[in-house]
């Protein structure tokens, strides 16, 4: 029975499209993460980036338009694993910043930087309800032996096990100054092919773990968690070579056609202003000519990078059609954070160690990052951008592929990285943890399911006075409904601050100061989550680093 004809009888019976999904088979689950996205990287989000398959499988699903990450990496990524705030799990910090906090000092509790034995893996709540289980592409959740993917419930890993690397081989593949990169296959160490490209080389190891079970009656889950577009950014020729001089107008004009688009698409209000906000950079037409060579040259490289992306999403797509499996596939797609801010690791380590002439950006042995301007056209129509928790370091382009079982369109409704793992379970009928997990202490999952909202049976996720918040690093943000209070460890006057994102989604018009009211009951909200989840608080509430003389830098 087709899906138009399962709809109806669903009508005349008196039914919802739940009912049929709970008498179905399992599903297979693919579970997508791009690395540093910016929100309107993506064609059907504003971009001008060619990401046809993303499109496609995005305009079929359902968006989240109001979805959130962490604003780093591996927070998000525990996030993912156990549906619950990173500072519960070990992940307060990131393990590179806790290296940087002074010798001698004990690192407080939930901030080790690797994910605690306290909760029980996505993966391992699956692998308990029939799934075959797998990963191909970047870890950064520990990387002693019994930390790893394989020892947390994956049947078969295939991972980088640090925060990223060079995405071609080459003498140097670090990601940072005395950085190491480890590949391995379920614990073991493996050699790279000499034509490794990671989005790539981690699409084919998923088809190729999916191959070699298929027609065994299991289900599977699948996540690919690639390391694209992070930085270095790198991408094959046949890529660079089409936006060669796309993107010679300068990043105000490409921010402002992306406004525009997202505007006739209505992605932002009507009244949303059309001049981009981009902070703490110089105008083009003040850059030297070799400046504004370089620069559009780099972002060349960035939407080079994204579109190989997604070129390589769209050949693991193809190939579950064509084995037949996609039809009874789920697939969520989002990215792990805003989009990288920074135009340099270490400019005197990447001088003596990579090859970043003009004609060999993007290609092997070249060191590029993104910077701070086309970060926030990246992440438009938010407000800044990664390692913040402005919207354009937390919101984040994600989406919900299954036809026939979720409905298409766009949601409003606000939701996290946190509600991943228990949509998951419910799909699959699996029953979420309680206190204990195969003999040890464990805590639940905070996250609610998704999946009533993707099948239509209901509007929210989180009723609209649930508070939800976020810390890392000083930075601080706390949600309740349309409301946003925010912390900038940056910030010289070292205010909270008070944002209306239903009216202002660039966070531009602070009103702290016009409704004390409402800054008074978010930052009682604020005390609350920061209590529960183990937060280190000065006594004005701020969040402080755990004994560190200064707030970490990203």
């Amino acid at each position: 029975m087709n899906t138009v004809l399962k709809r109806l009888a669903c009508l005349l019976l008196g039914l919802s499209l739940p009912a049929l999904a709970a008498d179905a088979k399992q599903p297979n689950i693919v579970l997508i993460v791009a690395d540093d996205l910016g929100f309107s990287d993506i064609g059907a989000l504003g971009g001008e980036i060619a990401t046809p398959y993303l499109d496609d499988l995005a305009q079929q699903g359902m968006l989240l338009m109001d979805f959130h990450a962490t604003p780093s990496c591996s927070p998000t990524r525990a996030m993912l694993m156990s549906g619950n705030d990173p500072h519960l799990t070990g992940v307060g910090m990131m393990a590179e910043w806790r290296g940087r906090l002074p010798e001698g000092t004990e690192v407080r509790p939930g901030y080790e930087g690797v994910l605690a034995d306290n909760v029980p893996t996505l993966a391992e709540l699956l692998g308990d309800s029939g799934y075959h289980t797998y990963i191909a592409g970047k870890w950064h959740l520990g990387k002693r032996l019994e930390q790893q993917p394989h020892k947390r419930g994956f049947d078969e890993a295939y991972v980088l096990l640090e925060g990223g690397a060079a995405n071609f081989k080459q003498d140097n593949m670090a990601l940072l100054p005395n950085y190491s990169t480890t590949y391995v296959h379920n614990g073991q160490p493996i050699e790279l092919p000499d034509d490794f490209y990671s989005s790539t080389w981690y699409t084919d190891r998923l088809i190729e773990m999916i191959g070699k079970r298929t027609g065994d009656g299991k289900p599977f889950f699948a996540f690919a968690a690639y390391t694209a577009p992070h930085w270095p950014l790198q991408a094959p020729d046949s890529y660079l070579e089409k936006y060669r001089g796309r993107y010679d107008a300068g990043y105000e004009v490409i921010a402002e056609q992306r406004l525009a688009r997202q505007r006739e698409l209505g992605l932002v209000p009507a009244e949303h202003p059309v001049k981009a906000q981009l902070e703490g950079v110089p105008a083009w037409s003040e850059l030297s000519p070799r400046q504004r060579r370089e620069s559009a040259r780099g972002m060349e490289v960035y939407a080079a990078m994204v579109e190989s992306l997604d070129a390589e999403i769209g050949r693991l797509v193809e190939y579950l059609r064509g084995a037949g499996l996609l039809e009874d596939t789920l697939i969520l797609f989002m990215a792990d954070n805003g989009p990288e801010a920074r135009a340099s690791a270490d400019p005197e380590w990447v001088a003596r160690n990579f090859d970043n002439s003009l004609d060999n950006y993007g290609r092997r042995d070249s060191f590029l990052m993104q910077g701070l301007a086309w970060a926030q056209v990246s992440s438009l129509p938010s407000r800044r951008h990664k390692m913040t928790t402005y919207q354009g370091g937390i919101r984040v382009p994600a989406f919900v592929y299954f036809p026939g079982r979720v409905e298409s369109g766009r949601s409003q409704v606000l939701a996290s990285a946190r509600d991943v793992l228990p949509t998951l379970l419910d799909l699959a009928g699996a029953t979420p943890p309680s206190v204990k997990y195969r003999g040890r202490d464990v805590i639940p999952p905070q996250g609610a399911s998704l999946l009533p909202l993707l099948q239509g049976r209901d509007s929210l996720v989180h009723s609209r006075d649930e508070p939800m918040g976020w810390e890392l690093n000083g930075n601080a943000a706390l949600r309740k409904g349309r409301m946003k209070l925010l912390f900038d460890v940056k910030d010289p006057q070292a205010a909270w601050r008070l944002y209306d994102l239903a009216a202002d989604p660039g966070e531009r018009r602070d009103l702290a100061a016009e409704r004390p009211d409402v800054l008074a009951d978010l930052l009682r909200d604020w005390r609350a989550y920061a209590r529960r989840n183990n937060i280190l608080l000065d006594e004005h509430a701020r969040p402080r680093v755990p004994q560190s003389a200064e707030p970490l830098k990203p």
